[in-house]
């Protein structure tokens, strides 16, 4: 498959990273040290679901767009900020649905002035139009490179703290082999780092084979979080999506194991799928 994220944006599997997201930006905000983030595939910053090819897909209608409906004290408080937070990206004169914020800009408004962003996006117009959305932060970057190779020039940090997330297009099931070797890399330089992998749940093989290699590298503390809106046996191309999160902050998971369900429960109103929470690997 090809995640082509203008198609995709807004959608439940952009609803799950993004909400997690923010919990680990707010756990690094926690300690008055600075800390690093990097985004391994940045994309274009913020997206325009009014246009054509996310109105083509309309997958954004059931993600964002049944999160804005519902009132926010209806909403647990990590969903309510997220919410709260797509709109204020969205700015004066702008809507939530013409201005959905990608993973840079929520981090960017989430960020204090002494945090670190790193942003690589390999498409010169995605980056182009990164900067514009940006503007010229202070310790901010958007490098026009592969986002790979930037984990071995940035890692480790000098701030030794700090949150790396890697979200490719999937172009391929070979996008899994590649994720593992450059979080190994990455793991071997700053095993103390904490690094989010979103993947996609399809039919084929490139999960199941992604989990069983990362259980024999040595990496611990691998906490994996899906939300899926269709069925296992489902004959569709994505029917969920998920997180693997290494060094994840201390309670996560037991929060995860309360708020995705609630989050299911709002995304799916038939009930199709589920969620599902695991270590995969552990101390």
């Amino acid at each position: 498959m090809n995640y082509r994220h203008a198609f995709h944006a807004g959608n439940f599997g952009d609803v799950l990273k993004h909400v997690v997201l923010m919990m680990l930006v707010e756990h690094l905000k926690k300690k008055p040290a600075p800390f690093l983030y990097v985004d391994t595939h940045a994309g274009r910053g913020r997206y325009d679901l009014s246009e054509a090819e996310s109105q083509r897909s309309g997958e954004y209608k059931g993600g964002i767009g049944r999160l804005l409906e519902i009132p926010e004290a209806a909403l647990s408080p990590e969903l309510a900020a997220y919410v709260r937070l797509v709109r204020e990206c969205a700015g004066a004169g702008h809507s939530a649905i013409t201005a959905y914020p990608g993973s840079p800009l929520l981090v960017a408004r989430l960020r204090r002035p002494t945090d670190r962003m790193v942003l690589a996006e390999t498409h010169a117009k995605e980056a182009q139009a990164l900067r514009g959305v940006l503007g010229r932060g202070r310790l901010v970057s958007v490098l026009e490179t592969d986002g790979y190779t930037t984990l071995k020039a940035q890692l480790p940090p000098r701030e030794n703290r700090g949150l790396v997330l890697i979200d490719p297009p999937y172009e391929s099931d070979q996008e899994f082999d590649r994720i593992l070797a450059a979080l190994e890399t990455a793991y071997e330089r700053w095993p103390t780092g904490m690094y989010c992998i979103w993947y996609p749940l399809t039919e084929r093989a490139g999960p199941q084979r992604f989990r069983r290699n990362l259980e024999r590298s040595g990496i611990r503390k691998v906490l994996d979080a899906t939300l899926s809106v269709l069925p296992d046996d489902a004959a569709i191309g994505m029917r969920g999506a998920g997180l693997v999160i290494v060094n994840p902050p201390w309670l996560l998971d037991e929060r995860l194991a309360e708020l995705l369900p609630d989050l299911h429960r709002l995304l799916v109103p038939d009930g199709a799928g589920g969620t599902t929470l695991d270590w995969w690997t552990a101390e």
